[in-house]
């Protein structure tokens, strides 16, 4: 389950719900993974069993999804009602408590400047999560391209508008790409 490599065979994009109107559409389209990136702890008993129904992997952001505690106790709560797979978060120490707790975990990275590619740099040697997402997505390559130790999974999310884009960073190392564009949901 950690190895994620293995759940973008068939397609590298991820879909992200930013609306849950448009949960129903993600779950039945070809993406594998689904990032819920809103919504609030209500939603997720639902939104997990539409996961099962529909064979995919339920990843929600801790930061974003209302009601959801960002300590121990509300890592532990996803954990044990098995409301997800797993959370992305910016913040190492959730990372590392529901690393702990067997969910799977994605740290989201925002890379604005070479300052920032070493500050994330420190902090995912800290949480030792399964994936990165870097955001723009467009900074992937960057990213590929000087870090040379951590060896993790790439996510591109976050400005990515054709297939040809998708494309060129799966040739260049990235494993998926996350979108809330539904146009590129299909893919290719």
């Amino acid at each position: 389950m950690k190895h994620l490599k293995k759940f973008f065979k068939k397609s590298p994009v991820i879909a992200s719900v930013r609306d849950l109107k448009y949960l129903d559409e993600a779950m039945s389209s070809e993406a594998v993974v689904v990032f819920l990136l809103t919504g609030s702890i209500f939603d997720l008993e639902g939104a997990m069993q539409k996961a099962r129904d529909n064979d995919k992997l339920l990843m929600i952001n801790i930061d974003m999804v209302e009601g959801v505690a960002k300590d121990k106790k509300g890592v532990e709560f996803l954990a044990k009602k098995n409301l997800c797979d797993g959370i992305i978060s910016t913040r190492s120490f959730l990372i590392k408590l529901a690393k702990k707790t067997g969910l799977i975990t994605i740290q989201r990275i925002f890379m604005l400047d070479s300052g920032s590619f070493h500050t994330a740099e420190t902090l995912i040697k800290k949480s030792q999560p399964d994936s990165i997402e870097v955001l723009p997505g467009v900074t992937a390559l960057y990213y590929l391209k000087h870090e040379k130790n951590l060896n993790l999974p790439i996510i591109a999310g976050g400005l990515i508008e054709t297939s040809e884009e998708i494309n060129k960073l799966v040739s260049q190392g990235v494993i998926a790409i996350s979108t809330s564009e539904k146009s590129l949901w299909p893919y290719p």
